[in-house]
């Protein structure tokens, strides 16, 4: 094999290599969000919503803001506020016992370490002694490869 078609296989195997990272990156990324709203489901099938293992899927000084309930940059950074936060809706006597949401039309950028991600999320919600409500939010989130893996930088 001469030097031009072994330069042009180690640029392709590079090339897959690449590729492939990218594949891996995204699923995890998925993935993490996925967990994020497995974790926040409950209620309605008998398990409690909210669960604390949702914030295992973010960044230790990530954001959070929720159109239409905080101001940008106004919501809720790091571990301690997001563990308030969590507390106040939800457990045995917060005001958001029943929780269904999930994500939908999903797609990622991964720059290198850093990624943003789309997707329209669907969630149904009951607060208490009110009725089922149904809602639908386009979400952006941007994720961080961390040493733990990729987790949820910012949410809006």
């Amino acid at each position: 094999m001469n030097d031009d078609k072994i330069a042009a296989l180690e640029a392709l195997v590079a090339d897959q290599g690449k590729r492939l990272r990218e594949l891996e990156d995204v699923r995890e990324i998925n993935d993490c969000f996925r967990k994020f709203h497995w974790a926040c489901c409950g209620g309605f099938n008998g398990r409690q919503a909210g669960g604390m293992d949702a914030l295992d899927q973010l960044a230790e000084d990530a954001t959070f803001e929720v159109r239409g309930l905080h101001e940008p940059g106004k919501g809720p950074k790091g571990r301690q506020q997001f563990t308030e936060y969590w507390d106040y809706y939800y457990g045995d006597a917060g005001p958001l016992p029943y929780v269904f949401q999930v994500s939908v039309s999903e797609w990622v950028e991964v720059t290198g370490d850093t990624a943003k991600g789309w997707s329209v999320q669907i969630g149904l919600v009951q607060f208490r002694e009110m009725k089922p409500s149904f809602g639908l939010s386009l979400r952006i989130n941007d994720y961080v490869r961390t040493d733990k893996g990729w987790k949820i930088k910012k949410t809006k």
